[in-house]
């Protein structure tokens, strides 16, 4: 097989399409394409349950199912090549219904006869063939890793697979990336993004796959990894790498990197189980200081799995909030209640260091003028206020409070706002509108933060809640209005 996967590589490159091989042998079926010179598994089964599978999930346009059969009965003869056309989404990761063009020649291995193939995507309109259409659905635009789609995919079912030797799913978040952004520009938040994403890849090579979740977060699935000494090289390659970036502009400051790791057949053989367990020992991690990895032990991090967990690790949540020093909050706002709004910026320092965000913004007056912000490097959050005329994004408050612990959640039913927040590198907020003495919205205040899962307990929520009227009837009194 090495003969035919090193043809398989070669000629894919030069195609930029995708391609399959047939066994004609073991009825083996595998359809493919190359990301930095790794073949990726669209489908890799028995060709008979391929072809039961495509018809009986109405992978193929009814009106060319006739010529699909046709193409099946060819590729399975073994003799001849040829060229077929017809509609399918076989190759859609969004399972659009596209034109495509099939052609095959047999080939001849030491170990067996063979089909290799070339699967075109044409377009209807003009009969040429979409460049890069494989890789535009499956990649990462930005980075050139998979994309959440395709990396989630990819991770159940190599994960799930028991016939697979254990494997480690890798959550990576940066520390802090919304600060970069702010400081330094998105354009060189980008620059870190596809930096980061090199060193990943470089690190993992041929042992795994990579893909950007949202944001600044990154999935890798590391396969043969049931060595921990092994999975720690990885992440210490990866962690020292990042911290190594750019440091000629950055200066003092450094780009750091947290990981949360789970190990199938360790931990479990369920994606979902194994994205949870990893998911909350990155929150450790970020507790504990970040810019350090955390692999996952019942021993030392509890039964995350369990009914009780659930409970223990809200209860933890709370303590970390209840143990800040709320004192210096009722303070600070003790004071901008007597000095009106001259206080303010240090009440929103002090906020947010008790909620642990990155940044607190209030926009105040009938321009969403930015007012004040606990991070004086807050340029670009001026765009913000091109949203308040979004209907549909102010329809998501109740009670003047929008809550978003993940911007993932909102990105199918609210795509706009999802991308306008991940754009601005908010990947976590707390949101409380602010109005006038007659109630219409003339201002809102907000939390940020880079990492992109965030657990919002009570305490928090209500502490925000508090401290964002108060500012809001001082804003009033103050008549602070543009």
């Amino acid at each position: 097989m090495n003969e035919l996967s090193k043809f398989a590589k070669d000629f894919i490159s030069l195609s930029e399409n995708a391609m399959f091989y047939y066994n004609c042998e073991t009825n083996e079926f595998r359809l493919f394409w190359i990301n930095y010179d790794r073949m990726v598994d669209i489908a890799n089964m028995d060709f008979d349950e391929w072809e039961d599978d495509a018809l009986s999930e109405n992978k193929i346009a009814e009106e060319d199912i006739s010529v699909f059969k046709i193409f099946c009965n060819s590729i399975k003869s073994c003799i001849a090549k040829g060229t077929y056309s017809f509609h399918s989404s076989l190759i859609s990761p969004d399972d659009a219904m596209v034109s495509c063009k099939v052609s095959f020649i047999p080939k001849r291995y030491e170990d067996a006869q063979y089909i290799l193939g070339e699967w075109r995507i044409i377009s209807d309109f003009t009969g040429d063939t979409i460049a890069h259409y494989t890789e535009g659905r499956y990649a990462d635009p930005l980075t050139g890793l998979f994309n959440q789609k395709s990396i989630v995919d990819y991770a159940k079912k190599r994960l799930e697979n028991t016939s697979f030797g254990q494997s480690a799913l890798i959550l990576l978040n940066l520390d802090n990336f919304s600060r970069i952004n702010s400081i330094y520009g998105h354009k060189f938040g980008d620059k870190v993004l596809q930096s980061v994403a090199d060193i990943i890849r470089g690190v993992i090579g041929a042992n795994g796959v990579e893909g950007r979740m949202a944001g600044d977060e990154f999935m890798i699935v590391l396969n043969d990894a049931g060595d921990e000494l092994i999975i720690r090289n990885y992440l210490r390659a990866i962690k020292t790498s990042i911290r190594t970036l750019f440091p000629e502009t950055l200066g003092d400051d450094r780009i750091t990197c947290s990981m949360g790791i789970s190990r199938s057949r360790l931990n479990s053989n369920i994606y979902d189980e194994l994205y949870k367990i990893a998911e909350r020992v990155l929150y450790i991690a970020k507790q504990k200081g970040k810019n350090r990895y955390i692999i996952y032990k019942p021993e030392m991090h509890g039964q995350i799995l369990s009914d009780s967990f659930d409970s223990d690790y809200n209860t933890g949540i709370e303590k970390v909030y209840s143990d800040v020093d709320l004192y210096k909050t009722a303070k600070h706002l003790a004071n901008l209640v007597i000095d009106n709004t001259s206080q303010l910026t240090s009440l929103l320092e002090q906020l947010s260091r008790t909620l642990m965000v990155d940044r607190i913004t209030v926009f105040w007056g009938t321009n969403y003028n930015v007012l004040a912000a606990s991070n004086p490097d807050s340029n670009d959050m001026a765009a913000y206020p091109k949203i308040m005329n979004n209907r549909k994004y102010l329809n998501q408050f109740s009670d003047d409070m929008f809550l978003i612990g993940n911007i993932n959640l909102i990105k199918g039913n609210l795509p706009e706002i999802y991308s306008f927040l991940q754009d601005l590198g908010i990947a976590s907020t707390m949101q409380h509108l602010l109005r006038d003495k007659n109630g219409n919205i003339c201002g809102l205040i907000i939390t940020d933060e880079c990492q992109a899962t965030r657990a919002f307990p009570q305490i928090a929520v209500q502490t925000f809640s508090f401290v964002c009227k108060v500012i809001n009837s001082i804003l009033i009194k103050s008549e602070k209005m543009d």
